[in-house]
């Protein structure tokens, strides 16, 4: 038998101690650590557990033309407030929701399957025995561990079948009331959607405060977008319900948003949303030990969104719109326009980039409706026609192929075992020399598609084959100088989801042969619009912009002073000479100006009230099944000649009236009709 060691007890004493002034020290130098040498950050970790910060929308800034007209403005309501206690149970909220229905009234509530839900499981009871009824599985983790609250209650709130429970159409519109109370976070204050209040209804629930915890009479507003030819470029908020889009909720959040904002969901009202946000009501709550509210303490002072004017007078929009209803429905009626899809037209400012009129006319082939459709001019795309050729000899001279107004011989283009390809007066005059501004007076093909074999590194003999191995290189040089003019790129106008064109990266011999004079590549209004504004700038090329400047709210909340005026913004320059641009500039004025039987817009001259420079395009193709011949015919157009003041595309797809060009027509009536609202020199 072991003899036990009385000496070892001292021993395992002095260990202990030992053991236990460690553990003392360890704790005295976490204090002196967390109240000494870190006291602020504790103190302030503590101060946030026990205060919210709460944040509600102001209303929303609106909308005006350049003349200070509203297109989009609120109409201010008077509403249902709710502030949620963090003390506040599913139970009370169903008691709230059964007393502000005495008060108020609600039509016609659509309910959800998961708020019908929510309610239900609103008694205590009941959730309890339905959690208790789900399976195993539904309940407890692998490890037989219960799940979360959370958790449970979503499974709890899962399993119940709706169209088993029977409520009444009452029961209902309470249903729908809690359902928003339930919405609103600790602390948060939200409005409760009912139908309109009338005066007394405020009165009454103003006075009834005490029978109605967190029930308060708010001001919200509504959006409303004024009928006009612009609303479509307006856009849309969305509405309280609904709150922030699902897909940018995290964006919104980390901005400081609130999930149940209202912000603007397309075109102007998102581009502009920062600028027409209200700025928020900040709130700081401080909470006790207990729970409760000790102290609410106002950071910042909310106040209503700043206003955008824009540059486009609606007036002048209106008379471009009517100006193309007129010519679209003269089309219909001799037949012509029966299979187009409607008629666009572009105005910019091209010193500044000021967007002066996007105005369109969607017609419906099936059922003949014509209706305004300002967006068309930067969503949809289209053949352009000859217009762009201006382009394909700026790519010719980018690539050392052309030199300055060099003349090449119009002639039929004949590849071995092909058709041959004709400038449109080529049957009638045969072959004959040609300068590249009469190759934009006539609007030659045969110029163009010489070109082209040029950017390829091959000159055009009569019956050559053409080797195909620098094609896609090629192709990438003509569109890249197509692209300097605004063509198949972003305009980088101020609205979202602009269409870049149609730029197929697949395409044969043909296709880029026909792509330099304008028949393969398609681009929208608003991209042709951008090139000829280019040309009139001397080839620097500028981003549209609809917006003139921001502007703050005057006494009444109306359009206050300018804040800040949108600049001008340069994209970049051509990479021509300033010599070649004059060859441009010349062509452009002899296509309205020249006295040749084969000058091509003499319409844009005849009956001008000042002088117009501009190019004709016609694109081919066949509609009603393929029976039936058609024409793009589109036009680009700068005004006047000397000082340009107004640059037009005009986009008429699908006439079949083959003898009639209406493009350049409708472009010099647009630029009379803006001489007239505002004189040029």
């Amino acid at each position: 038998m072991r003899k036990f060691n009385s000496h070892s007890i001292p021993i395992r004493l002095n260990l202990l101690f030992a053991i236990v002034i460690l553990l003392f020290m360890t704790i005295i130098g976490r204090l002196l650590y967390m109240q000494v040498l870190h006291k602020d950050f504790y103190e302030n970790k503590l101060a946030s557990a026990s205060q919210t910060r709460v944040t509600t929308g102001s209303v929303r800034g609106e909308i005006y033309d350049a003349t200070g007209k509203p297109l989009a403005e609120n109409t201010v309501k008077q509403v249902v407030a709710f502030t949620r206690s963090n003390k506040m149970t599913a139970t009370d909220l169903k008691d709230i929701s059964k007393k502000l229905l005495s008060y108020v009234t609600v039509t016609s509530p659509q309910l959800t399957e998961r708020q019908i839900a929510d309610y239900y499981l609103a008694d205590p009871a009941v959730y309890r025995k339905t959690v208790e009824a789900l399976p195993k599985e539904k309940r407890l983790d692998t490890d037989g561990n219960q799940l979360s609250e959370s958790k449970l209650y979503n499974n709890a709130a899962e399993s119940i079948d709706s169209n088993q429970i029977e409520y009444t159409e009452e029961e209902k519109k309470v249903i729908y009331i809690f359902s928003q109370l339930n919405a609103v976070g600790n602390f948060a204050t939200g409005n409760i959607q009912t139908d309109p209040l009338s005066d007394t209804q405020v009165a009454i629930i103003a006075s009834a405060s005490k029978e109605l915890p967190g029930i308060s009479i708010s001001t919200s507003w509504d959006r409303k977008i004024i009928e006009t030819s612009l609303s479509s470029i307006i856009g849309s908020v969305s509405s309280e319900k609904s709150g922030l889009p699902a897909e940018e909720v995290d964006t919104y959040l980390k901005k400081g948003y609130s999930l149940n904002d209202r912000v603007g969901t397309s075109y102007l009202e998102k581009q502009y949303e920062e600028v027409l946000q209200g700025k928020r009501t900040v709130k700081e709550i401080h909470i006790d030990k207990h729970g409760d509210i000790e102290s609410v303490k106002n950071i910042e002072e909310g106040s209503k969104g700043k206003n955008i004017k824009l540059t486009i007078d609606l007036s002048f929009q209106d008379g471009v719109d009517n100006l193309l209803k007129s010519y679209f429905n003269s089309e219909l009626d001799n037949g012509g326009a029966k299979y187009s899809e409607g008629v666009y037209a572009v105005a910019l400012n091209p010193k500044t980039g000021a967007v002066l009129a996007m105005s369109g006319m969607k017609h419906n082939v099936e059922t003949g409706e014509l209706t305004t459709d300002s967006l068309g001019t930067v969503t949809n795309v289209f053949v352009p026609g000859s217009v762009v050729k201006a382009a394909t000899i700026s790519s010719g001279w980018e690539n050392g192929v052309l030199s300055g107004n060099q003349t090449l011989t119009d002639q039929p283009i004949v590849f071995q075992g092909s058709a041959p390809i004709n400038s449109w007066y080529t049957p009638y005059y045969g072959s004959f020399p040609i300068t590249a501004v009469e190759a934009l007076e006539y609007s030659s093909n045969a110029y163009m598609v010489q070109t082209a074999l040029g950017i390829m590194g091959q000159t055009y003999q009569p019956n050559m084959t053409v080797g195909t191995n620098n094609l896609e290189s090629a192709m990438g040089k003509l569109r890249a100088t197509f692209g300097e003019y605004g063509l198949g790129v972003s305009t980088e106008i101020d609205l979202p989801d602009e269409s870049t064109g149609f730029i197929p990266q697949k395409f044969d011999l043909a296709n880029y042969l026909t792509n330099a004079f304008g028949q393969f590549d398609n681009y929208t209004p608003m991209q042709l619009a951008q090139y000829v504004a280019t040309i009139a700038n001397n080839g620097v090329r500028l981003a549209p912009h609809i917006v003139e400047g921001i502007y703050d709210n005057n006494d009444k909340g109306g359009l206050g002073e300018l804040i800040q005026a949108i600049n001008t913004k340069e994209i970049n320059k051509v990479n021509i000479s300033e010599s070649d641009m004059a060859i441009l500039h010349q062509g452009f004025y002899q296509v309205s100006h020249g006295t040749s039987p084969l000058t091509t817009g003499r319409a844009f001259s005849d009956g001008a009230t000042v002088s117009i420079s501009g190019k004709t395009g016609t694109a081919e193709s066949y509609v009603a099944g393929g029976q039936k011949e058609a024409n793009n015919t589109n036009a680009v157009a700068y005004a006047p000649t000397e000082n340009p003041q107004i640059a037009v595309a005009v986009v008429f797809p699908h006439n079949t009236n083959l003898t009639k060009n209406v493009g350049p027509a409708i472009a010099r009536d647009i630029i009379n009709l803006y001489n007239q609202h505002h004189p040029m020199n």
